[in-house]
């Protein structure tokens, strides 16, 4: 008999977990918890299992398995030299995270010159030509939809990822000027965001579209310390920032969190996190982990929000992932 070779790593993986899980002793690693098993040998075939926690630590260690239930992958397109791609992970119509996962390869070979794409541009000085460094603006970008299962059974406003690679940073100067990420979770449709046109007001944004975007949703529904500097840019949005966070207070930028606001109401989670952050992850000069979000006092609209965001190398997979987490059910009020 014939036995075909993914049937048989897989089940071998299984055994694995068998063997570990009558070795493993009692302790804070022994509880169950959900794991999308992958062998090295057939990565893309993925199985959701239940397993205890140092299973799962060996299983991560020896194979491509990661952490949570198997993956919906939405769209993948290139980034670098490697590629970057949507994902979310759910239990029934519960969601776990969603999230964006790029190749180690694709922080490798990014543009930096010039500092953006050309997409997002406006002749200030009226001479028939737009500089690339004075007259445009939002970095290199790439919209990625989330799988058809999450965006059409999981109730929850989260449809796609926008993801801008900013090789000169961007406004506050001496803050946000880094090398950075910007990875935006959109709500609102990908229509809307485009239609956000450029022009002569501030963050080289339409003045018309500039006052849609300054106009903000009521304070219960904007958490605490999150301020309007005047960071309304085209085909994005209105973009909230805590200036208590520690780059503004003396400290170098590293990762932070922004709310993003379009015509009164909230349009998007935005993790922002440095170049020199996301390599330092995969050397290991830097650890993974999540970050409590500030959240408001009401919703506009029910479903599954995230309380956190997470900022993970997975070392298996020569792979870093930034997601939202914590997922809690939320009614409109």
């Amino acid at each position: 008999m014939r036995v075909r070779l993914p049937i048989l790593c897989t089940a071998l993986a299984l055994l694995l977990a068998v063997a570990v899980a009558g070795s493993a002793e009692a302790g804070p690693r022994h509880g169950a918890e959900w794991l999308c098993l992958v062998s090295k040998a057939n990565p893309d075939r993925e199985h959701t299992i239940r397993v205890p926690g140092k299973v799962a630590d060996r299983l991560i260690a020896h194979t491509r398995s990661y952490r949570g239930p198997c993956a919906e992958y939405g769209e993948s397109k290139p980034l670098g030299e490697g590629t970057q791609t949507a994902y979310s992970q759910t239990v029934g119509d519960r969601p776990v995270s969603i999230g964006w996962r790029i190749s180690d390869s694709a922080l490798e070979g990014l543009p930096y010159d010039p500092p953006n794409a050309g997409l997002w541009c406006y002749d200030k000085d009226g001479d028939g030509t737009t500089d690339r460094m004075t007259e445009c603006t939002g970095g290199y970008e790439t919209a990625l939809k989330l799988g058809p299962k999450f965006r059409d059974q999981v109730d929850s406003p989260f449809t796609y990822v926008l993801a801008n690679w900013n090789p000169m940073g961007h406004m506050p100067p001496h803050v946000y000027d880094l090398p950075h990420f910007d990875v935006h979770f959109y709500q609102n449709e990908n229509s809307e965001r485009l239609a956000i046109r450029p022009g002569p007001c501030p963050a080289l944004v339409n003045c018309e579209d500039y006052e849609l975007g300054k106009d903000l949703p009521d304070d219960r529904y904007l958490p605490a310390d999150y301020q309007d500097m005047d960071a309304v840019e085209p085909a994005m949005g209105n973009h909230l920032i805590d200036p208590t966070g520690p780059e503004f207070n003396g400290e170098r930028f590293t990762h932070t969190f922004i709310y993003g606001t379009w015509d009164d109401e909230i349009t998007f989670y935005e993790p922002m996190i440095t170049y020199e952050w996301l390599t330092g992850l995969g050397d290991g000069s830097r650890a993974s982990g999540c970050h409590e979000m500030k959240l408001p006092q009401a919703w506009q609209q029910s479903g599954w929000y995230p309380t956190q965001y997470c900022i993970r190398h997975l070392d298996n997979r020569d792979e870093t992932a930034v997601s939202l987490e914590g997922f809690t059910y939320r009614h409109a009020s």
